[in-house]
């Protein structure tokens, strides 16, 4: 093993300091709170959703397409950022999040419902980029880990409200009323920012021409293109359409040729590419978003389906499932805590990971263990334990090219990693739906005279429930919960998998200067 201490250079940069510092910080956590909210609050009103508009159909894609713009417009928030000023991105993403929030609480349909959470993940790419990139402007290096793991704790609060509140609103106001709560907060972040955050502007003064080529549009349209093709074929196939049909093969052959147009794109454009290749050929960098993707992804799979098993197996109402996510949230957050102040205090982050990697796959696997005879106190308790293991090496990896890439490479390295935070669920969420609706219709047809492969797939989660006869209840509750517990496999592969990204990563201290 090779501990190396010498580090890129970090700038003379001055730092904001005093109540400067403190109202940019709100500012900055106050907008990635809202983000978080518009991300998780839809997980506990899925039932409620499918039941208003009479299909899971497109259950994958209220996540799916609300990941898919957030990590398809990463890298080009990136270079924007880099580009223009911090305030002027930040203040245009939060406006866009308003659209988003406005589209999903009117949507008449699913396929509009999909529509606003692709305008509310597009904003979040820049929100979540935005709200990092304050923070590297703020804090020198050896300061960023305690506050990544402060704004890791604020975030993982935030993730704990979200449930409980969207329960209750789901309950006494409607599920619409999820995304109308999003007004107020967003707007509130917007007046914070416009009196708060420095309207900084580049150095360098670039012409229309040189900033078009910088932002790079071409590789920008074929990366979302490309990534879009995936993203249908993992809904799509085995649901819509079969394996063999001429719709999947034609996304499966044009997948891969728009993945390379890609990839030639950014090395023939190089340093002016939204993906320079110098990125990538940073260790740090690699084993980051390998360990990223497969947390991310483990950790969401879990998180999303974990409250609808409470609502039709368990029998508990959208707000106490809401409440019941609660240990997995508090795990999160005190893993983010542990990690954020452990790094700050012995310096070097590589340990935090590996640990992560070592306790992910064994909680996954509790998990999996769960039957309707489960009690609830065990099954928190797996659930709480899961969230410690992937918060203490969640942001671990944003540390990490922060600490090996130059400042000027910063921005591009976390656009790196928060696409693969993003990148991993919006795949595997879909996938992880196609599984579970494999598995319902293995499982459930059958059980009573309306259920078959082709009402399955058409009906709410909680109707599900209401079609069975109550002889046969106790058999459609197992055979449900199976239907769960098989999809979680999925993250069981993915927490073991994560030992890739933490055994390659390099060993590296935030308290060396950088030289």
């Amino acid at each position: 093993m090779v501990i190396s201490e010498c580090v890129p250079v970090e700038t003379n940069t001055q730092y904001p300091s005093g109540k400067l510092f403190y109202l940019i910080l709100f500012s900055a956590t106050l907008t990635l709170i809202t983000g978080r909210i518009d991300s998780s609050i839809v997980a506990v009103a899925i039932p409620s959703i499918t039941n208003d508009f009479h299909t899971v159909s497109d259950v994958g894609w209220y996540s799916a397409a609300y990941r898919l713009c957030l990590c398809s417009f990463q890298f080009m928030f990136g270079k924007l950022y880099r580009l223009f000023p911090l305030k002027t991105l930040f203040l245009t993403s939060i406006a866009v999040l308003l659209i988003g929030a406005v589209v999903c609480a009117t949507a008449p349909s699913s396929a509009v419902f999909v529509i606003g959470r692709a305008i509310s993940g597009f904003a979040n790419a820049g929100i979540v980029a935005g709200c990092y990139a304050t923070l590297a402007s703020c804090l020198p290096l050896k300061r960023r880990p305690m506050y990544t793991g402060i704004l890791g704790f604020l975030e993982g609060l935030a993730g704990i409200s979200s449930p409980i509140i969207g329960g209750g609103i789901v309950e006494n106001l409607g599920w619409r009323w999820c995304f109308w709560i999003i007004l107020p907060l967003a707007g509130l972040t917007f007046i914070c920012l416009i009196f708060c955050l420095p309207n900084v502007r580049n150095d360098e003064l670039l012409t229309t021409r040189q900033l078009l080529s910088n932002i790079d549009l071409l590789g920008n349209s074929l990366f979302v293109l490309a990534l879009t093709c995936l993203f249908l074929v993992l809904s799509w196939a085995g649901i819509r359409y079969p394996w063999n049909s001429a719709v999947i093969i034609g996304l499966l052959a044009v997948f891969p040729v728009l993945l390379a147009l890609f990839v030639w794109d950014q090395w023939l454009k190089a340093d002016l590419a939204i993906l320079p290749p110098r990125i990538l050929r940073n260790r740090s960098v690699l084993a980051g978003f390998v360990f990223s993707f497969c947390c991310n992804s483990a950790m969401t799979i879990v998180e999303y389906y974990l409250p609808t098993d409470f609502q039709v197996v368990y029998g508990f109402s959208a707000t106490k499932s809401g409440y019941l996510m609660i240990p997995t949230m508090l795990g999160l957050i005190l893993g983010s805590l542990v990690q954020g102040f452990g790094v700050s205090v012995v310096g070097y982050y590589t340990q935090f990971m590996i640990a992560g990697s070592m306790l992910m796959p064994v909680f996954a696997g509790l998990l999996t263990t769960l039957t309707i005879e489960s009690k609830l106190a065990r099954i928190l308790s797996y659930a709480g334990f899961y969230g410690f293991a992937g918060g203490i090496g969640f942001q671990t990896p944003q540390i990490a090219v922060q600490t090996s890439l130059p400042d000027a490479d910063a921005n591009l390295g976390l656009a790196v990693i928060l696409f693969a935070q993003q990148f991993g669920p919006a795949v595997f969420i879909s996938a992880s739906q196609s599984i579970l609706a494999r598995r319902l219709v293995h499982n459930l047809s059958g059980l009573a005279p309306g259920l078959n492969a082709t009402s399955i797939p058409a009906m709410g989660m909680t109707d599900l429930r209401n079609q069975v006869e109550t002889k046969s209840l106790r058999e459609f509750l197992q055979g449900f919960n199976t239907s769960i517990t098989q999809t979680w496999y999925l993250a069981v592969g993915l927490a073991c998998l994560t030992a890739i990204g933490s055994g390659s990563m390099e060993w590296r201290s935030v308290k060396h200067s950088k030289t």
